[in-house]
C-alpha cells in the first residue's frame, strides 16, 4: 500500500502505543498495574457531570460554532485573565479537541516545509511528531536538571526557527519555570521573530506552593508572542471529554481557527456546557485538587526514591527517574527496562527514551495510593 510520507513519517505515540499493549494483556487475563498515563484517577466535579446531564437534557446536542460556543469562550478568556495573568478576549480563544489538537492546528498554523520548531528535550512525545507533521523540523535541544536553559535555546535558534515550544508544569520532569526564565525566552521571541507555543496542559497542578507562571502574562511584548496552550483534562479530570483550548494573538487564532473549520466541526456540544461548569469551581477546587495530587506525589516519591534516583517534581503528574543505575545485561536501557518490567513484573512505565532522554523512566502518580504500594513492591521485587 502507497502511502503519503506524511503518514509514513509519523511515529506512532509510545504512550497511547504501550497503553493499549496493557489493555490486551489485560483483556489476556494478566494483572497489570500502569503508571502509563497523566490521567487523574479523581472523579469529574459533581457539578461538571450535572452540566453535562442538563445540556443531553436540553436537547444541546447538534452543532455549535467551531471556534467554541461564545460563552465558553468569553468564560476561558476571564479565567486566562485572572487566574494566569494573561490579558485575552474571546476572540482570541479557540476550543479544541484537547490541548493535541490546538498543538496540531497552531503548528499547522504557523510552520511549512523548510521551517524550524525547537524542542525542549525530555518532552511530552507528540512534540517533535506534531512537528513534523506541519512539515517543519523539530531541533531538540537538551535542558539539564529540568532547569529552562535560555542560552541552549538561544544558540539553537535559525534564520528558520518560527517557534520553541515549551511547556511547564513539565511533562515527564516535572519542572515549574520560574518567571525570569520565562521572560528571557519572550525576549528571545521578540528579537528573532518567531513564537512561544506554551503547553500548560498542567498549570493547575503545582505542589510546594510553588507558582505556576504563564509565558503570555509577562507584559505585552510576551502576550505578543506567545500562544498559550490549556486543557481540561487534567485540572478537572476530564480527559475524556476533550475539551481543551488555544489562546493568543487574535490574527493567529483566526487563522488557525479556519483551519480548524476543516478538521473538525465543533468540540461536543454538551461537553463543552461541562466545561463552562469547571470554570465556575473556582479557586477552592483547585486548592483541593492540588493538595490531593501533592499527597500522592509524596507518597510515590517516598516509595521510588528507595529504588532510582529522583527529584521531586514541583508540577504534573510524573516521577522523572533515573534508572541508570539498575541497568544491566537484560536491562540496558531504558525502552529494554520498561520492556522487563511489564513482562516480569506487571507493571507498566514509559521509558525514557519515548521522551528524548535515555536512562530514565517516567513514572505516573495519579492512582490510588494503594496502587502506587502494590506497584512499587512489585518494582523492587522484580529488580
Amino acid at each position: 500500500m502507497r502511502l503519503s510520507d506524511r503518514a509514513s513519517a509519523a511515529g506512532e505515540s509510545r504512550t497511547l502505543g504501550l497503553s493499549a499493549r496493557v489493555a490486551r494483556l489485560r483483556a489476556e487475563g494478566r494483572d497489570v498495574v500502569s503508571l502509563l498515563e497523566g490521567e487523574p484517577d479523581l472523579p469529574v466535579p459533581a457539578p461538571v457531570l450535572r452540566a453535562t446531564e442538563d445540556a443531553l437534557r436540553a436537547g444541546l446536542t447538534r452543532y455549535s460554532a467551531s471556534a467554541g460556543l461564545s460563552e465558553l469562550r468569553a468564560a476561558i478568556a476571564r479565567k486566562l485573565d485572572a487566574v494566569n495573568g494573561v490579558p485575552s478576549c474571546a476572540d482570541g480563544v479557540l476550543v479544541t479537541n484537547g490541548a493535541k489538537q490546538a498543538l496540531y492546528e497552531i503548528l499547522q498554523t504557523l510552520c511549512g516545509p523548510g521551517d524550524e520548531v525547537v524542542v525542549l528535550s525530555p518532552y511530552w512525545v507528540t512534540f517533535p511528531e506534531a512537528v513534523k507533521l506541519a512539515g517543519a523540523r523539530p531541533i531538540v535541544v537538551e535542558m539539564k536538571d529540568g532547569a529552562l536553559d535560555v542560552d541552549a535555546v538561544g544558540r539553537a535558534l535559525s534564520p528558520n526557527t518560527r517557534a520553541v515550544i515549551v511547556n511547564s508544569p513539565n511533562n515527564p520532569t516535572g519542572a515549574v519555570y520560574p518567571a525570569e526564565s520565562l521572560r528571557a525566552l519572550a525576549t528571545l521571541a521578540d528579537e528573532h521573530d518567531f513564537f512561544l507555543i506554551s503547553d500548560e496542559a498542567y498549570e493547575g497542578l503545582v505542589y510546594d506552593g510553588v507558582a505556576h507562571v504563564s509565558a503570555a502574562s509577562l507584559g505585552r511584548q510576551a502576550a505578543a508572542r506567545t500562544v498559550t496552550l490549556q486543557t481540561f483534562s487534567k485540572s478537572f479530570a476530564m480527559t475524556g471529554y476533550r475539551v481543551g483550548f488555544a489562546a493568543g494573538p487574535e490574527e493567529l487564532i483566526r487563522a488557525a481557527g479556519r483551519l480548524h473549520g476543516h478538521v473538525t466541526g465543533n468540540v461536543c456540544t454538551f461537553a463543552q456546557h461541562g466545561a463552562l461548569a469547571a470554570l465556575e469551581l473556582g479557586e477552592a477546587h483547585r486548592a483541593m485538587w492540588r493538595a490531593e495530587h501533592q499527597a500522592l506525589r509524596d507518597a510515590a516519591f517516598a516509595r521510588a526514591s528507595k529504588i532510582f534516583s529522583v527529584s521531586k517534581p514541583q508540577g504534573a503528574l510524573f516521577l522523572w527517574a533515573d534508572a541508570r543505575r539498575r541497568f544491566d545485561g537484560r536491562r540496558p536501557d531504558s525502552a529494554r527496562f520498561a520492556e522487563d518490567l511489564l513482562e516480569r513484573a506487571g507493571v507498566a512505565v514509559a521509558p525514557g527514551s519515548a521522551c528524548g532522554r535515555e536512562g530514565f523512566l517516567r513514572l505516573s502518580f495519579c492512582r490510588p495510593e494503594s496502587v502506587l504500594r502494590e506497584a512499587f513492591r512489585r518494582i523492587e521485587e522484580a529488580l
